[in-house]
């Protein structure tokens, strides 16, 4: 199966804590599972990818969507304001760096080493997708709406500029929207609502693009709504809409990728 332009990101996908940390962190299992981003690990999956790079690691033993020197790239509390560390249990400076160099270095290498792959093949136009997702009461601003798909590249609600460099032209972000509006008719798909970008997106469009002059890049943002899937209320998951959500965002990747990229 020949491979389509698209490198995926999926850094919030883990959800294994290990044992010997297990037992100093104060959450319960599930408050643990509701900190990572559920089921990414599936819906990040498109099979023509070029690479698909899943997190390793939770974030709480560090978020691979942040800086590295990020304050919160080691969170004290999870969305909700609870405590995740037990008293003076919390990872040591010296945890810290180890487990930065033992998930967060080679993540954003193995970034790097894809393009750098899709360079040598003479790919000369890449699409990359930063898949998130975020449950509807702890979006980025407390209490503010939170669309059931939403597409970022930095620009203003329409994909274009506004005060800082896009990270993909407004006529691709704009064509995924259709194409996933396509896919999910009476769902809303929308343009920097809530989410504007990533780190990760960042990372593309500050330093990857400027050392690829030759390729075309557009990094995307992909935030979906978990709760599209996850009833927050009966704690059960809707493994039909996982599904349909699952294969309509891919199918809505395979229109981009064959109409604008191939």
């Amino acid at each position: 199966m020949k491979k389509h332009p698209i490198i995926i990101t999926a850094p919030h996908s883990c959800k294994y804590i290990p044992k010997e940390i297990r037992e100093r962190i104060s959450l319960s299992n599930f408050e643990i599972w509701q900190m990572h981003d559920p089921f990414t690990d599936e819906t990040c999956f498109y099979p023509r990818a070029y690479a698909i790079h899943k997190a390793k690691s939770h974030r709480i033993l560090g978020d691979l969507s942040r800086d590295r020197d990020a304050k919160d790239i080691f969170r004290r509390n999870d969305f909700y304001g609870r405590k995740i560390w037990k008293d003076k249990k919390g990872l040591t400076n010296k945890e810290k760096e180890a487990a930065l160099k033992q998930y967060w270095d080679p993540f954003r290498s193995a970034i790097k080493k894809s393009f750098e792959k899709m360079k040598k093949e003479g790919f000369k136009k890449i699409l990359f997708i930063d898949h998130h997702n975020t449950a509807t009461d702890h979006p980025a601003n407390y209490g503010q709406y939170l669309p059931p798909l939403n597409l970022g590249n930095y620009g203003d609600d329409t994909g274009s500029f506004t005060q800082k460099p896009l990270s993909s032209s407004p006529e691709i972000i704009s064509a995924f929207q259709v194409f996933l509006k396509e896919e999910f008719p009476g769902i809303t798909v929308e343009i920097n609502t809530v989410y504007e970008g990533s780190a990760l997106v960042r990372f593309i469009r500050d330093e990857i693009q400027p050392e690829f002059p030759n390729c075309e890049i557009h990094a995307i943002h992909l935030e979906y709504n978990v709760n599209l899937i996850f009833n927050s209320l009966s704690n059960r998951i809707d493994d039909a809409a996982k599904n349909k959500l699952h294969k309509g965002i891919n199918r809505g990747i395979y229109k981009l990728i064959k109409n604008h990229f191939l």
